[in-house]
C-alpha cells in the first residue's frame, strides 16, 4: 500500500512539475465568435471541469496536503515582494516543492493601497534548503526561487502560496446518445439536447475550437466547415448553431462525406455546455466541485477568470465578415495583423501599427476584449492569439501585443424638458442614448470624443428642450483611489477628449515600455455615476 502511495505521490509531483499554467478558466467561446474564460485555481470549489482537468486535479491533489504547508509563510508583518521579489522564504523545510511547477500567490498589498487583496501566478525556478549561520536562532528552512519578480509587494502576515494549481476551462461535460445511424439516408441530421455548446480558445484562424466529439460505432468522426470537397469515405460532419443556441450535426450524403453506418443508438456525442461572460467569475467565487477526485479536499480560484465572451451580434458579423477573407489566414501587411485580430474570438477591437521600440521595427497590436472583457497576459485568449499570429504570420516578424489604454468619460449635463414631458421618463432615454453612442461597441481605438457630439446626442432625445453640458472630462481606467480623488476635484469642461493610436514614448528607456498602446475613450455602463444628468427647473 505504501509503495502504491509513493508512486501516486511521484506522479502528482511530476504532474505539477510539467505544468506551466496555473489558472482555473471559467467561460466558454461559442460558435462562431464566443469567448472562453480562463482562471487558475488551487485545490483546497462549484465548478464543472472537463474530464482531463479532473484527472489532473486528482493527481495534483495527492500532493496538496503537503504542498499547502508552503502557505504557512514565516510570521510577522513585513513585506514579501518588491525589490527582492524573486525569493520567498517559508517556515520549515519543504521537500516537495518542484522546479518548473506553477504556483499561485495571494495576499494584501503593502505598497499601493493598504488592504487591497491581489493575486498572481508564479513559476518556480529553483528551491533552496538551508539556514543563515550569521542570523542568530535561524533554523533550516526552504527558499523558493521564482522565475520572475513578484508583481506586487505583499504583507507577510496575509500572503498565501498555493503549490497545487492547475488549469481548467468552463463547461459542463455531457455524454449522450444522439440516435441511430442509417446508411440508407443521406445527410442525416442530429440535434444536441443541451445548449449552448462550449467553444474554447485555440490558436486557429477564428480563435476557437469546439468541445464536441462525435463517434459512430466507437469510431471518431471529424468536424469540417463544409462537406464540399469531402470524399465518400471521409468521416466528417458539419455543425450549425441557430439563434436559440441549438446545435445540429449533419453527416455526408455518401458522395460528399460518408454516411453513418446503420445501427441501434450507435451515434454518440461528448461535449461541454456553457459559455460567455458569465464565466468571468471573480477571484474566490469558485468554491466547490460537483465530483471530488481522490485526495481533493476543496478548491478555489485565487485569480479571476478572464476571456469569456458571448455570441457575436449581427452588427458585429456584418462588420467582420469582409475581414475574414482579406488576409486568407496569411499575415503579410500591418493591416492583415489588425484584421486577423479583429476576427479572433474574444477580441472586440484591434489596431495595428508598425513602430520601433528603439532596437527594431515591429508590428505593435493593441487589442480590447469583446465588450471590453479583461484580457490577462497569462490567459488562454492572449496566449492563443500570440500563437496564431506567429503561426500564420512571418516567423521573423517581431510582434508586440498590448491591451488598450482605457479612458473613462465623465459627463455632467443639465437638461430642461419640454412642458408636456416628465423628467422621470426622459432621463432614462437620455442615459440609454449616451451609453449607446459612447459605449464600447460604437467607439474605435484612437477615436476622439468632441463636446458637440455629446450635446447633440442629449438634445436629440424626444422631450428635451435644451441641454447644458457643463462637464466633459476623462478618467484613466487604471487610476488608483488617490488619483481618482484628485481627478474628481479637478474635472472640467473640455472641447475634446483625445484618444490616440499606438505611438512611441521617446522618453522611455525600457524598450518594452517604449511603445504606448492605443487609447479607447468610452462611457462605461458599469459606473453610472460617470454620467451625471440633472433636470433644469423653473
Amino acid at each position: 500500500m505504501s509503495n502504491q502511495r509513493d508512486a501516486n505521490e511521484r506522479e502528482a509531483r511530476d504532474d505539477l512539475t510539467a505544468r506551466t499554467d496555473v489558472s482555473f478558466e471559467a467561460a466558454g467561446l461559442g460558435a462562431p465568435r464566443f469567448g472562453s474564460a480562463h482562471t487558475d485555481a488551487a485545490r483546497t470549489g462549484t465548478a464543472h471541469v472537463s474530464a482531463a482537468a479532473e484527472r489532473a486535479t486528482a493527481r495534483a491533489g495527492l500532493a496538496a496536503e503537503r504542498m499547502s504547508r508552503i502557505a504557512a509563510a514565516t510570521g510577522g508583518t513585513g513585506a514579501v515582494g518588491g525589490a527582492a521579489g524573486r525569493k520567498v522564504c517559508v517556515g520549515g523545510v519543504e521537500l516537495d516543492a518542484e522546479t518548473g511547477s506553477v504556483d499561485g500567490a495571494s495576499g494584501s498589498e503593502a505598497d499601493v493601497v493598504p488592504g487591497l487583496k491581489v493575486a498572481e501566478l508564479v513559476m518556480l525556478a529553483g528551491v533552496e534548503q538551508g539556514y543563515d549561520p550569521e542570523l542568530p536562532g535561524d533554523k533550516p528552512h526552504t527558499t523558493l526561487l521564482l522565475a520572475r519578480e513578484l508583481a506586487y509587494c505583499y504583507r507577510r502576515d496575509t500572503i498565501r502560496i498555493y503549490g497545487n494549481v492547475a488549469h481548467a476551462t468552463h463547461g459542463e461535460t455531457r455524454t449522450e446518445i444522439l440516435g441511430s445511424g442509417d446508411a440508407g439516408s443521406p445527410a442525416q441530421v442530429f440535434t444536441l439536447r443541451q445548449s449552448p455548446l462550449t467553444y474554447v480558445s485555440a490558436p486557429t484562424p477564428d480563435g476557437i475550437e469546439s468541445t464536441l466529439r462525435v463517434r459512430v460505432g466507437d469510431v471518431l468522426w471529424h468536424e469540417t466547415d463544409s462537406h464540399a470537397g469531402s470524399g465518400p469515405k471521409d468521416r466528417a460532419y458539419v455543425t450549425k448553431t441557430n439563434d436559440e443556441d441549438a446545435t445540429t450535426i449533419t453527416f455526408g450524403n455518401g458522395r460528399e462525406g460518408a454516411r453513418p453506418a446503420t445501427g441501434v443508438e450507435n451515434v454518440r456525442a461528448v461535449y461541454r455546455t456553457g459559455l460567455g461572460k458569465g464565466g468571468n467569475v471573480v477571484a474566490g467565487q469558485i468554491s466547490m466541485v460537483l465530483t471530488k477526485p481522490l485526495g481533493v479536499k476543496e478548491v478555489t480560484n485565487p485569480l479571476a477568470a478572464t476571456g469569456g465572451a458571448g455570441r457575436e451580434e449581427r452588427d458585429q458579423m456584418r462588420r467582420n465578415a469582409p475581414l475574414v477573407v482579406t488576409s486568407l489566414d496569411r499575415l503579410v501587411s500591418t493591416r492583415d495583423y489588425e484584421d486577423f485580430a479583429r476576427t479572433f474570438a474574444g477580441i472586440g477591437k484591434a489596431s495595428a501599427a508598425r513602430l520601433s521600440d528603439g532596437r527594431r521595427q515591429l508590428v505593435h497590436l493593441t487589442i480590447a476584449g469583446e465588450d471590453d472583457i479583461p484580457i490577462a497576459v497569462n490567459s488562454d485568449l492572449y496566449k492563443n492569439l500570440r500563437a496564431a499570429l506567429g503561426r500564420y504570420g512571418d516567423p521573423s516578424q517581431p510582434v508586440q501585443i498590448a491591451t488598450r489604454h482605457l479612458k473613462l468619460l465623465f459627463v455632467a449635463a443639465k437638461v430642461r424638458v419640454q412642458p408636456d414631458y416628465l423628467w422621470e421618463s426622459v432621463e432614462p432615454k437620455i442615459r440609454a442614448a449616451m451609453l449607446e453612442r459612447f459605449g464600447f461597441n460604437r467607439r474605435d481605438l484612437g477615436q476622439d470624443v468632441v463636446l458637440s457630439e455629446v450635446t447633440a446626442t442629449v438634445q436629440s432625445i424626444e422631450g428635451v428642450a435644451y441641454a447644458d453640458v457643463n462637464t466633459l472630462d476623462e478618467v484613466a481606467g487604471d487610476a488608483s483611489v488617490e488619483e481618482l480623488l484628485q481627478i474628481y476635484l479637478g474635472l472640467g469642461l473640455k472641447p475634446r477628449i483625445r484618444a490616440r493610436l499606438a505611438r512611441v514614448d521617446r522618453a522611455a528607456t525600457d524598450p518594452a515600455k517604449r511603445i504606448l498602446p492605443a487609447q479607447l475613450a468610452t462611457l462605461s455602463p458599469l459606473v453610472p455615476e460617470m454620467l451625471n444628468l440633472t433636470e433644469l427647473k423653473g
